[in-house]
């Protein structure tokens, strides 16, 4: 199982910026970017898979785009990249696409990025910790006369 983790937030594309630094993004790594709008019909339109297409940065590869509960969600796969230079190429080539494309700029009010990670399970943390404790323990037992 996996889950989301927000990488990156703004209010508008030039304010997005990373909330956890630079991180590589494996081969096959899911990306979202989410925006809440009011205008969500404008990401199942059947001219928004070209137009976002033309503008994936490299080391990226669209998987899809649409719309639903008052946000457009565009989904990626890396092949592999830095999250870091994702996010200065969609800041600095996306603007013209909203621009070009649908003027969605005037409908956005909140940009998150997501990236799938494996989530850990609750039980390996425990056995984890477990045999942290465990060594500690026998460790100093050891040492004691």
């Amino acid at each position: 199982m996996s889950e989301w983790r927000t990488v990156a937030q703004g209010t508008k594309l030039e304010d997005l910026e990373s909330v956890i630094g630079d991180m590589e993004l494996k081969k096959g790594t899911r990306m979202r970017i989410v925006m809440n709008t009011s205008a969500e019909w404008l990401f199942d339109s059947f001219l928004a898979e070209p137009v976002f297409r033309s503008r994936i940065p490299d080391g990226m590869e669209l998987i899809d785009i649409w719309g639903e509960n008052g946000q457009g969600i565009v989904e990626m796969e890396a092949d592999p990249a830095w999250l870091v230079a994702i996010l200065a190429f969609i800041r600095a080539h996306w603007v013209a696409l909203m621009i070009a494309g649908f003027l969605i700029w005037l409908f956005v009010s909140l940009i998150t990025v997501m990236v799938q990670v494996p989530a850990v399970p609750f039980a390996l943390l425990i056995g984890a910790a477990l045999g942290i404790v465990s060594f500690v323990y026998l460790m100093g037992r050891a040492r004691s006369p």
